[in-house]
């Protein structure tokens, strides 16, 4: 009983894990094909392409921003101001905080978007702070290092730590490694992804700190990072642990020890035959 148990928890979670991930990619689909034609500079196109993301329930906060930003940015190039702001507006409703990603260093595009975070988040000072870039990979392997570097195009002297974030997709925290300064206002960073046997995304934020540790800029956010897809790797061939025979049977041990502590508490507390502080340990 406690074997079927197991079989059934662990089909049960495989097709809610099976399901996110068919609806993760599925996003990630729209999105791709959207970038491709707003690379080709179809806008018009990459628009149509995006829009459904922005209202697909299933599309995650970070998917929804980066259809937004590229859907602004195409209104803009396309002259249409008023819808740019308006996508705009919904990105900083989502996100105050939030940081143009667009590669294009177009200073009209930027003038743009910092004038209307002006207006629309108290305090905000495009002055302040420093602007950084960033050649970002598109691809690696899992186990294998991966450099990047990172430079502050504006206000580098107020730049006192340079940490990138990593995480896998899926998971909730972040592992921060510091960068190393190159001189020039560059930094450089090795991280090395966990190995896995099946591939995976890693993804990640840059975070420049001012000597007081407060936040000047920011490559991505924790909520909308940037996303390196991993090819497998670094495995040596090995099963992960839950995958091996003895997690397996252990788990299966655990499961019914616990179904039987149930079982036993419904019947009634034992009287016991262990005098007060003694404990025997039988086979």
């Amino acid at each position: 009983m406690a074997r079927a148990l197991i079989v059934l928890l662990l089909l049960a979670f495989g097709a809610v894990a099976a399901r996110a991930d068919v609806d993760a990619r599925a996003i990630d689909t729209y999105l791709a094909r959207g970038q491709k034609l707003f690379d080709d500079q179809e806008y018009a196109g990459a628009i149509q392409a995006l829009v459904p993301v922005t209202r697909d329930a299933r599309a995650a906060r970070a998917q929804r921003l980066r259809a937004l930003e590229l859907i602004a940015l195409a209104q803009f190039i396309r002259n249409d101001r008023a819808a740019a702001r308006a996508t705009f507006e919904r990105i900083l409703d989502i996100d105050p905080g939030y940081q143009l990603r667009d590669t294009s260093g177009s200073p009209k595009i930027r003038t743009f978007f910092d004038d209307l975070k002006k207006q629309l988040v108290p305090g905000y000072d495009p002055r302040a702070g420093a602007d950084l870039e960033h050649a970002a990979p598109t691809a690696g392997s899992a186990g294998r290092a991966i450099e990047l570097e990172v430079r502050a195009t504006r206000g580098g002297e107020r730049v006192f730590e340079l940490v990138v974030a990593t995480r896998r997709r899926g998971e909730l925290a972040y592992k921060t490694l510091a960068a190393l300064p190159r001189g020039d206002a560059r930094w450089r960073v090795r991280v090395v992804p966990e190995g896995a046997a099946k591939p995976y995304v890693l993804e990640y934020y840059v975070e420049a700190r001012d000597a007081g540790g407060a936040a000047v800029a920011r490559i991505a956010t924790p909520d909308n990072p940037l996303e390196i897809a991993l090819g497998p790797g670094g495995t040596d061939g090995r099963r992960p642990w839950y995958g091996r025979w003895y997690a397996i049977a252990g788990a299966a041990v655990v499961a019914a020890g616990v179904t039987g502590l149930i079982v036993a508490a419904g019947r009634g507390p034992d009287p016991g035959t262990l005098p007060p502080g003694s404990v025997v340990v039988s086979p």
